[in-house]
C-alpha cells in the first residue's frame, strides 16, 4: 500500500512545487467573456455566461469543472457546480458557456429597489476547477433599468 501511495504522493507535492515557480508551469487565466440571458418565463431564467480559460503553458492541462456565484444588489440569486471536462491545449484559449439558472421570486424581491435606484449592481465569482487547483475569477458591473 505505502510503494502506491508513496509515488502519488511525490508527485503531487512536486506539481505543487513546480507552480509556484515561475516559468515552470503557470496558472490558467480566466476572464468573463459574455453573459446572456436564455429560456425565460414567469418562474425562472437561465443565463449563459461565457467564461474564456486561457492555457499560458506548452502542454494541455485538463479543466475539470466551474464553480459560481452570482449576486444582484448585494442579493444572491444563483450560484451552482457544474462538472465540465474539457481539455485544453498548450497555449489555447477556450470559451467554455456555464448555464446559471435564475429564480425570478428572487429577482421580483429587487425590482422595487432596481427601479428606484434605476440600475442594478451585479458580481458573478467563482473558479475553474483544474486537477490540482481552483482558478477563481470574478467581474462586477451594473446595468440600468428602465421605468
Amino acid at each position: 500500500m505505502l510503494k502506491r501511495v508513496f509515488p502519488l504522493l511525490s508527485t503531487l507535492l512536486l506539481l505543487q512545487a513546480c507552480s509556484s515557480v515561475p516559468g515552470v508551469i503557470e496558472q490558467p487565466k480566466v476572464s468573463v467573456q459574455n453573459i446572456s440571458l436564455q429560456d425565460i418565463s414567469l418562474t425562472q431564467g437561465t443565463a449563459l455566461v461565457t467564461l474564456n480559460v486561457a492555457n499560458p503553458n506548452g502542454f494541455p492541462i485538463p479543466l475539470q469543472g466551474i464553480e459560481y456565484g452570482l449576486t444582484l444588489n448585494g442579493r444572491q440569486v444563483a450560484s451552482g457546480d457544474q462538472a465540465q471536462s474539457v481539455t485544453i491545449g498548450a497555449h489555447q484559449e477556450v470559451p467554455v458557456t456555464v448555464p446559471v439558472k435564475l429564480n425570478f421570486a428572487e429577482l421580483l424581491q429587487l425590482a422595487p429597489e432596481a427601479i428606484r435606484a434605476r440600475s442594478v449592481q451585479y458580481n458573478l465569482s467563482g473558479a475553474v476547477r483544474l486537477p490540482l487547483i481552483k482558478v477563481p475569477f470574478q467581474r462586477q458591473g451594473g446595468v440600468g433599468v428602465k421605468r
